[in-house]
């Protein structure tokens, strides 16, 4: 036996179990991001841009599908690590793959933070006793466990919790066509959309300015890469996930706001309460809005899980390269699942709860932008590795990719503009410029903390990239069909 293959046993070579099928890596995707930032998030979007949010979404929606897009081609070209922080590694260097996994890492805890919060305050809507913060820790341990006992368990979870809420949002979706074309309700038409102000109440601008806010909506799309590990069949699943995931998403966001909007005055949108629940309470069927309300419940509960699962195994890859130490790396001989990951990560997004409950007034927007900050960073670094290992691999490589980037380059070329735009624009959204600021000291403090520190301090990382150079090379692009896959569906 290898030093490696001793060290995967006893779970010191950081191993983890490949039991995800396509169905787990749609719904763990589609989980983590129909979650509060679309399902209370919204009416903040709408309170910055009033009916044109609308092309808000449609463009984050349109920057989403580039990104996938450029994301799918890196996992099936290297499938082998569960960070596409690897990814900016290999183009860019191992300080670009250290922030880019890092910043992602943040994201979720911050996500998460938020997530279980929404939950906690809608629970104390119903059960005023349960303090929020209660609520949320509670929440968190949950998450925590179900993530302990091992991914196949956590992803037929995910399976279960994410396919109600693609239910329930496709039941809202049918519940208001036929509230606009006057079927067994009072006929709604289309005319709330300009009623209040017209269709630009705000200017055209404001198409742009609330760019950041809806990317919290689409954030978590691609959990999938990160899933790349842990797949069954990472070169044939990955890719087919990708596209499911954004066809979902973007159909579901898109079409609810502009149904949203459409049989509920724009004016009255908030984050107090979700405003899918009060267009059904608007529409007089309150047994249907109390059951959405719990449904919105799960969806947070939902995303919290989907979030620890990903921040926790981008933590345990950025310790197994050796920018964390070592204990990090570890992950359960049986269950193999990172542990100490997992447990370090919940109790960080527990503080983020906290915070976002003891500062309710401004908290909450501000982890938020902070969360899709993290989000973006990581979605830059995806449209840039891509044709940055296209130039590396040369042209023959490219030719026998399994999947490849469509309409290369224009679609690397949107994905970036666009997403530093998102970045770098919408600085008067309240809290959204803060949060820009602070991402950016973050990222600032955390690169002084791996030239000055890290690359020196661990060296138990350069074993691991060996192993998955080694792996990476056995899977170089030939032109040969992909092999069936021997386990069923």
């Amino acid at each position: 036996m290898t030093t490696f293959e001793a060290m995967a046993a006893s779970g010191e070579g950081g191993q983890l179990r490949r039991a995800l099928r396509v169905r787990h890596l749609v719904m763990l995707s589609v989980g983590g991001t129909i979650a509060s930032g679309f399902l209370l998030f919204a009416g903040s979007a709408i309170g910055i841009a009033g009916p044109a949010v609308i092309i808000s979404y449609v463009i984050a929606g349109i920057i989403t599908i580039a990104v996938m897009a450029c994301l799918a081609e890196l996992a099936v070209m290297k499938p082998v690590s569960a960070s596409f922080a690897t990814y900016a590694r290999d183009t860019m260097g191992p300080l670009a793959g250290f922030l880019t996994g890092w910043n992602y890492w943040l994201a979720w805890v911050m996500g998460a933070a938020t997530e279980s919060v929404a939950a906690g305050t809608y629970f104390h809507s119903f059960y005023s006793f349960a303090p929020i913060w209660v609520v949320a820790a509670i929440i968190i341990a949950i998450e925590m466990t179900i993530n302990l006992v091992g991914v196949l368990f956590m992803g037929e979870y995910e399976f279960i919790l994410s396919t109600i809420k693609v239910v329930a949002l496709a039941a809202f979706i049918l519940i208001g066509v036929c509230a606009i074309l006057g079927i067994g309700f009072h006929s709604h038409g289309l005319t709330e959309l300009t009623a209040t102000g017209g269709f630009f109440p705000k200017g055209e601008g404001v198409v742009l300015t609330a760019l950041l806010t809806v990317f919290f909506a689409y954030v978590g799309i691609e959990l999938v890469g990160v899933t790349a590990e842990e797949s069954v069949n990472p070169a044939r699943d990955v890719p087919r996930a990708l596209f499911w995931t954004v066809i979902i998403v973007v159909a579901l966001f898109v079409i609810g706001i502009f149904i949203l909007l459409a049989i509920s005055p724009w004016a009255s949108a908030s984050t107090s309460s979700s405003p899918f629940v009060d267009a059904i309470k608007s529409l007089k069927i309150p047994v249907i809005a109390s059951v959405l309300n719990w449904i919105v419940i799960s969806a947070s509960v939902s995303s919290v899980d989907g979030a620890l699962y990903t921040a926790s195994r981008m933590l345990f890859t950025q310790a197994r390269e050796g920018n964390f130490p070592r204990q990090l790396a570890r992950t359960n001989p049986r269950r193999k699942v990172p542990t100490a990951a997992i447990a370090i990560t919940a109790s960080c997004t527990f503080i983020g709860a906290v915070l976002a409950y003891f500062y309710p007034a401004s908290a909450y927007v501000f982890i938020a932008s902070l969360s899709t900050f993290g989000f973006l960073f990581a979605w830059l670094m995806i449209a840039i590795s891509q044709p940055l290992y296209r130039l590396k691999m040369g042209a023959e490589w490219v030719r026998n990719l399994k999947w490849k980037t469509p309409l290369y380059p224009l679609t690397p070329i949107i994905a970036i503009v666009t997403v530093l735009g998102a970045l770098v624009g919408p600085v008067t959204i309240p809290g959204g410029g803060l949060a820009v600021v602070v991402g950016v000291i973050w990222t600032v403090a955390w690169s002084v903390y791996y030239l000055a520190y890290a690359r020196r301090a661990f060296s138990h990382g350069a074993e691991w990239r060996s192993r998955e150079d080694a792996v990476a090379a056995e899977s170089v692009p030939q032109a040969d069909p992909l092999p069936a896959d021997p386990v069923a569906e």
